[in-house]
């Protein structure tokens, strides 16, 4: 979901993201010749990609440890004029799990660096970054929700990002069957979107293999995919 440092910042062409769908197709139509095992487990490899007009990102994790992923990302954000484009590696690390009957709390930090480049105004820098994200989590059979801060902070500039999901699950399955979700997502980012974005979305879940379609409130369709191999 790619090079490291400023060779992340790949330019996502229409024709590279209607490639990266095509491939996740046919990884879902041959799903009976891949293996696959649950999500945060020792040894495994998580790609996952998001687009959308406004947002976009391609990043592969390995799993070191049940609770430390090695990987790398890039990212697209934009709105208008403006635009950040970044690329680097990333280290996550999930810092507490609270495993109960019927729910699970989590708590993760996600560290980033790279390199970033600056459009606003029709003025383009470029900069190393570090960023930090501390996301909080819980959820049950039938209910999730989520929050996120992550902080970006370039030159004089404060690019930090916000996200709040909550949703629930239509009806209980299995592992091996698939279950619908509905979710409500948000998402702001200071000095790029000048408005919060509201994004109701349909989520699907069948064991490694996890999917979401949704339509902001602006229009503006968005895909999300992520398997675990």
């Amino acid at each position: 979901m790619v090079q490291v440092g400023a060779c992340f910042m790949v330019k996502m062409s229409y024709l590279g993201r209607y490639f990266l769908l095509i491939l996740t197709l046919w990884l879902i139509s041959h799903m009976n010749l891949i293996h696959a095992a649950p999500m945060s487990f020792k040894g495994s490899i998580t790609s996952m990609s998001s687009i959308s007009s406004t947002y976009s990102s391609l990043e592969s994790g390995y799993a070191i440890t049940s609770k430390d992923t090695l990987g790398i990302k890039a990212a697209i954000n934009k709105e208008n004029t403006n635009k950040l484009k970044t690329g680097g590696i990333f280290y996550l690390r999930r810092l507490m799990r609270i495993n109960k009957i019927n729910s699970q709390t989590n708590l993760w930090l996600f560290t980033e660096a790279g390199g970033i480049d600056v459009k606003k105004n029709l003025k383009n820098d470029n900069y190393f970054y570090l960023s930090p994200t501390l996301q909080f989590d819980y959820e049950t059979k039938r209910l999730f929700n989520l929050i996120s801060h992550q902080v970006l902070r370039v030159g004089n500039e404060n690019f930090d990002t916000t996200k709040v999901e909550a949703g629930f699950s239509f009806y209980e399955a299995a592992y091996n069957e698939t279950q619908p979700w509905f979710l409500l997502k948000t998402r702001y980012t200071n000095n790029i979107n000048n408005k919060t974005q509201y994004i109701p979305s349909l989520r699907f879940i069948n064991k490694s293999l996890f999917g979401e379609v949704g339509l902001s409130t602006d229009g503006d369709p968005s895909l999300h995919l992520m398997y675990t191999f």
